[in-house]
């Protein structure tokens, strides 16, 4: 799940899962395992921004498997 936030000055953000911070992983298959709450905070010299998505995950399948 990325994180993207403008400002100026540009701001750091940070993706966390749960209050545990997450990995970027590159691209990948999703599974159930991924489901939850996940916070985007954006911080700069002027304050902090923060996001709340919570995240379902309605369908896993096998790699290679035709889909849902």
């Amino acid at each position: 799940l990325g994180c993207r936030a403008d400002g100026d000055p540009p701001p750091s953000t940070r993706c966390a899962r749960d209050g545990a911070a997450t990995r970027s992983r590159g691209s990948r298959a999703v599974s159930r395992a991924d489901a939850g709450r996940y916070l985007c905070r954006a911080t700069n010299k002027h304050g902090s921004a923060v996001r709340s998505v919570l995240v379902t995950v309605e369908c896993e399948w096998p790699p290679g498997a035709g889909g849902c």
